[in-house]
């Protein structure tokens, strides 16, 4: 072969190898980048990642305000509205004293779940109850315990004649027309049954709801 056949065949020779070199390097970046990339995303996702919330869902934090509400003997006198958005709660209504209105927003700051009270309360001395005097009619409605309880019995009817609420446990507990349900339902459709049936129970003026759902154990 002539000189200039073997500097060819060289040539050829020495662009196959810096090809081969080439793709080698290429593969080996190839793979770095595969197997140190995600290691990199993933501690960065893991840092941004918070813990599980441990605060009840805004309902439920809705509902244990208003039972706190209820059961007190100043402010259940009073209509406050009670709005829960990501923890956050915003109260709205009428209160009778700057007292009234720090019970109510220590109640709903102590509650689970709540992260921030906003206070959209107004001040309203003009709601206290007056005093009974001579002019009010004898024989106004006065409610009693009595009442209270032909409500309670009323709302657990209810509750009896309806199929889908046969395995629930349900406590009922009614004060002035504000009937609290407290307990567990099987279903979300069986413990929004029980609400619908509450608040269609003649008497019924509000329902309070802290039923949860799964099984009784």
């Amino acid at each position: 072969m002539h000189r200039s056949g073997w500097i060819t065949v060289a040539l050829l020779v020495a662009s196959v190898l810096a090809a081969a070199c080439n793709s080698a390097y290429s593969d080996k970046d190839t793979v770095d980048s595969r197997t140190t990339t995600p290691a990199g995303e993933t501690a960065v996702a893991t840092s941004g990642t918070l813990p599980e919330r441990l605060a009840l869902d805004d309902s439920a934090v809705t509902s244990r305000i208003q039972a706190k509400f209820f059961l007190d003997p100043a402010i259940k006198e009073r209509r406050i509205d009670v709005d829960t958005q990501s923890g956050i709660v915003t109260l709205r209504g009428d209160v009778a004293s700057d007292n009234e209105r720090a019970q109510a927003l220590l109640l709903a700051r102590t509650t689970d779940g709540v992260e921030r009270v906003e206070d959209a309360l107004t001040v309203n001395p003009a709601i206290d109850a007056p005093a009974p005097d001579a002019a009010a009619p004898s024989d106004a409605p006065v409610p009693s315990s009595a009442d209270d309880e032909a409500l309670t019995s009323r709302v657990q009817a209810s509750f009896a004649e309806d199929a889908l609420l046969e395995t629930a446990t349900l406590t009922v507990t009614a004060k002035d027309g504000v009937v609290l349900l407290d307990g567990i339902a099987p279903t979300a459709a069986a413990k929004q049954r029980a609400i619908a049936a509450a608040r269609t129970t003649d008497g019924v003026i509000q329902v309070i709801d802290r039923i949860t759902v799964g099984r009784a154990r």
